[in-house]
């Protein structure tokens, strides 16, 4: 399918030098990586990890950096790959593969396809946590959780996949339209919960996207444009890539290297806040090879687990009412965040700060 070759953690102390400083590696000053803005390179393989937190209120130039970030990735990197989930559509770089996910879109995410781990995966587990997405998006009730589980058991079973039998897990699995015709097939014999349940999940059935075929994805660089589809189906698609790509990367196993293999790149944080699988990312991804840049215009939307496992922390203009909570989160001079301006940041990478003036993305380009 992909082309592939906690708890919260204590924050650092304060620490900020702003007079072109530059990260050290072995005692000397770093200078390969991603420049980020004069005499400041990001490098992923020196820290801890390779995540990125990034905060920016709008009009920050908070897009442009993620974007100069992704743009910079795929030259210094070549053999590292990128998703971009791109609620906005403004995501668009150059060299990248679009996959727009609407009603009309050929295209689709699969919630169903199953984690093929032996000791935690199967159909069993996949419908446990499909039905606990839908349930936080769509706000199930009891008793609508519970038909959920009991209908996504009969999909898969109609796909002769059962939990008993491993082999049977690399079956083509079912999709929304399956659910689907389960669901009315219910209704006609009577079931009165299954018409609440339809009632519910009409707009996910009616945009389709969850019924439709999934890319193979083998591209270095792609984006997925969630822009045409509402923010609960947008996240459901987010959160359901989000998770097959860390159960591919856990079933690959731990490695070695310091540079991820794979990175995911989502802008808007709030429309995951209720969501686990960014914070699992931020927890294992590192050892698994899988990166997460992850930002968001208010740090209300940022877990802790997602700030305090972090590496590599931005920190762009915010609105004002929010530089008091923004400055003690990051381990941040107060001052110095309120006087930020449109594309200055204040950048963590571990234990030590800078102020960085970013080189946008389309200066990259030129």
């Amino acid at each position: 399918m992909f082309n592939f070759k906690s708890k919260d953690k204590p924050l650092p102390s304060a620490v900020l030098t702003v007079e072109n400083s530059q990260l050290l590696e072995n005692n000397k000053p770093l200078t390969n990586g991603i420049l980020l803005g004069k005499n400041c390179y990001w490098n992923p393989a020196s820290l801890p990890n390779g995540h990125i937190v990034a905060i920016g209120a709008s009009g920050s130039g908070k897009t442009q950096t993620l974007k100069a970030i992704a743009y910079s990735l795929r030259q210094t990197y070549p053999d590292t790959q990128l998703f971009i989930i791109d609620f906005h559509g403004d995501q668009q770089i150059e060299g990248e593969t679009v996959y727009p996910l609407h009603m009309a879109s050929p295209h689709g995410i699969n919630p169903l396809t199953i984690n093929l781990d032996p000791e935690g995966g199967g159909p069993n587990l996949q419908a446990i946590a499909v039905t606990a997405t839908l349930k936080k998006s769509l706000r199930f009730g009891p008793n609508q959780e519970g038909l959920m589980l009991e209908i996504l058991s009969k999909c898969y079973e109609d796909k002769s996949i059962f939990q008993s039998d491993f082999n049977s897990w690399t079956n083509t699995p079912p999709n929304f339209a399956n659910l689907k015709e389960e669901i009315e097939t219910r209704i006609e014999d009577g079931c009165k919960e299954s018409q609440k349940l339809l009632l519910k999940l009409a707009a996910t059935f009616q945009y389709g996207v969850f019924s439709r075929e999934q890319p193979l994805f083998k591209e270095k660089h792609i984006r997925v444009d969630l822009s045409k589809l509402p923010p609960e189906i947008g996240a459901i698609a987010a959160e359901s890539l989000a998770w097959q790509l860390m159960n591919i990367h856990r079933l690959m196993g731990e490695t070695g290297d310091k540079l991820p293999k794979t990175y995911i790149f989502i802008d808007e944080a709030k429309e995951l806040k209720k969501s686990s699988a960014c914070d699992r990312i931020i927890a294992d991804g590192r050892k698994y090879g899988l990166g997460l840049v992850l930002a968001s215009q208010s740090e209300r939307h940022l877990s802790p687990d997602v700030i305090g496992n972090s590496s590599t922390k931005i920190v762009l203009p915010v609105d004002q009412t929010e530089v008091k909570k923004v400055a003690s989160k990051f381990r941040l001079a107060e001052k110095k965040v309120a006087a930020l301006t449109q594309l200055t940041a204040l950048c963590r990478f571990g234990t030590h700060a800078e102020y960085v003036e970013i080189v946008p993305y389309y200066q990259r380009i030129n």
